[in-house]
């Protein structure tokens, strides 16, 4: 009988909502029969003790062993991550309003603490002396109350703010990912690949036996 061969891509993190973890919930699987590529994906990995730790790491070793203790003539490829930290975040809908306050005050912080930054920033430089020189030098004559120079550097300050950040609202400018998303990417490549590290160190990495 030829092998069938599977196509494995364990991913690198995965949140679930249910503490029986299967192939599905870590794993993409391709293959040209179909109902095995079904069953494969409904293959139990382990269950989340939630009471111990919310979160666990998976290798891909222990994906493919499960694998072939159920069909030991599948022939499996390999095409994606050596772990996967599988994350068990439960109902979202629970947390639907408690997200909703985070959101809220989140926003607060940033808000004032742009605005904060702003003005120190302005204070530090004195900007007001700088305009009332430049207006003097143009004009001859000392400026009476805000003019052209404040209204294009308000203009300015906050075209600069929304092209930076490549959005307005809930409007993305371009199609690249903005400075923040960048900076997030980075602290979760940064934060799982610690987790990784801290699992293999203490022996909690789930692999075969």
């Amino acid at each position: 009988m030829k092998k069938e061969t599977v196509y494995l891509k364990l991913e690198r993190d995965v949140k679930v909502v249910n503490y029986n973890v299967t192939i599905s919930d870590v794993a993409g699987i391709s293959c040209t029969d179909q109902t095995l590529m079904a069953k494969i994906k409904c293959i139990k990995l382990f269950q989340i003790d939630v009471k111990k730790s919310k979160r666990e790491i998976i290798s891909v070793i222990k994906v493919v062993d499960s694998i072939i203790r159920e069909f030991p003539d599948a022939e499996i490829q390999s095409i994606g991550e050596m772990e996967c930290i599988v994350e068990y975040v439960g109902d979202k809908k629970k947390h639907k309003i408690w997200d909703i306050i985070k959101v809220f005050f989140v926003s607060l912080i940033v808000f004032f603490g742009a605005g904060f930054a702003i003005m120190t920033f302005n204070e530090d430089v004195s900007v007001t002396d700088v305009f009332e020189n430049i207006h003097t030098l143009v004009f001859g004559a000392t400026p009476k109350g805000s003019g052209i120079l404040e209204i294009a550097y308000s203009i300015g300050l906050a075209l600069g703010i929304i092209l930076f950040y490549n959005h307005i609202g809930g409007r993305r400018i371009t199609k690249d990912p903005t400075p923040i998303e960048v900076q997030m990417r980075m602290y979760e490549n940064e934060v799982n690949d610690a987790l990784v590290e801290t699992a293999n160190r203490k022996g909690e990495l789930i692999d075969v036996d």
